[in-house]
This record gives C-alpha cells, structure tokens and sequence, in this order.
C-alpha cells in the first residue's frame, strides 16, 4: 500500500510543472494579444474619427476632410447633414452631400436619410429669361435640368444609374409636357417652347417643376414626389424686341467678320458622307461649317443664309446663336477654342428648280443676318451684333440625289 508521504509527493508534483510551455497557456497568449492589438486598433480608430468630427465644426474646414469623415461611418453622419444644409461654401456643401452619399452606397443609411439628402440637394436649374418683350413673335425655348449634381458615375459612393427620374411640366399650356414622363436614370433634362400668344395677359405666368425618384439596385427600395420648383416669367409692353441690338461699330465690325468663317468639314476616314439638300434633285456633299473663333465683340443671333456664286437666290442654313464678350471677360474669352456649327437643311423651299443645271464643284459662302427675336430666345445673349456678316467663298461639291 502507498503510504501518506508517497501520496502527498505525488499531489504536489502538479505544482511543480512549467505552464509557459503548456499549448493552453500559448493559445491564451495569443487572444489575449489579439484582443490588446484590436482594442488599439479601435481606440486609434475612434480617436481618428473624433478629431476628423472636431474639423467638421469649424469654419475653416476643407472640402476634403469633410468627404474623409465617410471613413467613420456614422459617427459624423450629423456634421454632415448640417454642413450640407448650411456651410457658406458650395464647394463644403457638395463634399458633405458626397460624403453621405458614400455612407448610403455602404448601406449605412435608413430609408428616411436617404430620402432626406435627395430633397436637401435636390437642384433644379431653369433655363430661361424672366422677361420677355410682349411683341416677340417667335416659339421661346425653355431648358430645366434637375438632379442631384453632385453624383458621379467615376467617384465612390451612389452613382446617378442608382436613381430614376421622372417629371411634368405645369403652367406651359402643352399637354404633352403636363403627362408625367417615364423614369430615366441620371439628370433630368426636360426641353419645351412656349407660345407668347397663348398667355393674353403680361404676367407674371408661372411655371413648375414636378419631379419624382426611385432608387434602382440598391437595398432600400422606395420611392418619393418631391418639391414642386416654380418659375415665374412675364410680358413687358415696354420692352422694345430691338433692344438687343449693338450700336454698330467699325472696328467692331471688323472684328466680327474676321471671327466668323467658313471651313471644309473633317470627315473621319470611313465615316459616312453628310449632306445639305439644296432644292429639287441636287444636294451638297459633306457641306462646310461655319467656325467662330472668340473673343466676339458682342453676341451673335443671327439667321443663316447659304449663296451659290452666280445664283441669286439664296436658301435657309439655320440659325447661329454664340455669346461674347457680353457675358465673359476678355482672358476667359480668348482661352475658348474656336466652336463649328453645321448647316442645316431649310426649312422652307431651296433654290428654283434649274438654277443648277448639274452637278459639279461650286463656290458657295453663307450670309449671317441679325435677328433679335431670335436672340431673345437665349437667356445668356445680351448684345446681339446688328451688322451683316459674310464669309469668303468656299468650294463645295454638288450632287444628285
């Protein structure tokens, strides 16, 4: 039998052992160092966030630490909002607007934030005058775009794929734009004309905006009407259709012609051949474009008229609408490229019938005459030039049909 002494030896021999060496020890170790490692981690990251906030509360924060406090997810979400709603700078406004939006496409937002940041950014921009002479005898384009410009297809956070848009048009007298119209993705474009003798009255006459939007592939699913945005515009008697006429100016006069001139059209090789119907059977083949180089003087709005070297008869090319000098400064003017526009087929007859007898090469040049009607139907023109312009001669190809 084991005596007593033997027994307490071996019961005391446990204690003896070396626990560093034992796996248990190792693998506790190793958690612990996890957990010490990941809750400094974490405090690193929450003092990160809470110093990124502080700067979201001053005056001077940049546009890029409010679009970087999107790392922290919602800690800052509040920040945001109010910088998007209040910051005196645009730039400001359009980072937080960003920023959250990153937080939605991360799923980090309810249904009702969502909702909120698309009615607080939600812009429309309307393209038109406010006044308008009430003997203007022409249609009056008018160009609404709306959406949420902060959105980029190439940036993180929501692209504008994600949200469909739909609208009507109130006020116009058009039926067709008072339907709703079907959802499209990205910004809205809504373009229509009004008719000045349909409103009897001067005004003011009120137009509306009414847009609504659906989020398409993303986790909530909803949709919402949001704000109608008005547009007020009137009829003045006392507004003169002429007033936008230039005085007429010699060394002006000089510096429109030579900003205006006709050019051979690139073709890119295989592409197909363009053409400009002249009447009856015969066309011109890849037409020349008019190019006008900046600075202008003044504004041009002016009608195009197409002459044919020994033809009398001259036939429509369109209208010419480019702004000057009148809404640009000097430096801003001369850095823009010069812009071609196309000739465009008549609307109206073309030449009588043989004044052509075949086809051929022929010279042709355009004739720019200035209608304000038609440069009231621009909201950015404000001094159209009154003088005739005219480009030098061209070679041009005639065809059959």
């Amino acid at each position: 039998m084991q005596s007593s002494a033997d027994r307490s030896r071996d019961e005391a021999a446990p204690s003896g052992r070396n626990w560093l060496a034992e796996p248990r020890t190792g693998v506790l170790a190793v958690l612990g160092l996890v957990v010490v490692v990941g809750g400094g981690r974490r405090l690193l990251h929450a003092f990160a966030a809470r110093k990124l906030i502080a700067r979201l509360v001053q005056p001077d924060v940049r546009p890029e630490e409010v679009e970087a406090a999107a790392r922290f997810g919602r800690a800052g979400l509040h920040e945001l909002f109010r910088l998007q709603g209040e910051a005196a700078s645009v730039a400001v406004r359009e980072a937080a607007a960003r920023a959250i939006a990153i937080l939605w496409s991360e799923d980090e937002l309810i249904a009702e934030e969502e909702q909120a940041l698309v009615r607080r950014a939600f812009n429309v921009t309307w393209g038109a005058r406010r006044r308008y002479p009430r003997d203007l005898n022409c249609e009056i384009p008018i160009r609404v775009r709306y959406g949420l410009p902060f959105l980029s297809s190439e940036g993180p956070g929501l692209a504008p794929e994600n949200l469909e848009w739909s609208h009507r048009i109130s006020g116009a007298r058009r039926a067709a734009i008072e339907e709703e119209s079907s959802p499209n993705a990205g910004e809205g474009n809504v373009e229509f004309s009004i008719v000045p003798a349909d409103f009897e009255t001067d005004g003011p006459h009120r137009l509306a905006l009414q847009a609504r939007v659906r989020t398409v592939g993303l986790t909530d699913s909803w949709q919402i009407e949001l704000p109608h945005v008005p547009f007020s515009f009137e009829f003045d008697p006392r507004l003169a259709v002429d007033s936008l006429l230039a005085s007429p100016d010699a060394a002006r006069e000089a510096a429109m012609g030579r900003a205006v001139r006709l050019e051979d059209a690139a073709t890119a090789s295989g592409s197909s051949p363009r053409f400009l119907p002249l009447g009856g059977e015969l066309m011109i083949r890849n037409p020349p474009q008019l190019v006008v180089s900046s600075p202008l003087p003044h504004d041009l709005a002016h009608r195009v008229w197409i002459e044919i070297e020994g033809i009398e008869s001259r036939i429509s090319g369109g209208v010419l609408i480019a702004h000057g000098r009148s809404i640009r400064d000097d430096s801003a003017a001369a850095a823009q490229p010069p812009t071609r526009h196309d000739l465009t087929p008549a609307m109206g007859p073309g030449l009588p019938e043989g004044v052509i007898d075949r086809p051929g090469r022929r010279a042709i040049r355009v004739i720019l005459i200035a209608d304000p009607n038609l440069g009231w139907t621009d909201p950015e023109v404000r001094s159209v030039w009154p003088g005739e312009i005219q480009t030098d001669w061209v070679a041009a190809e005639v065809v059959r049909r």
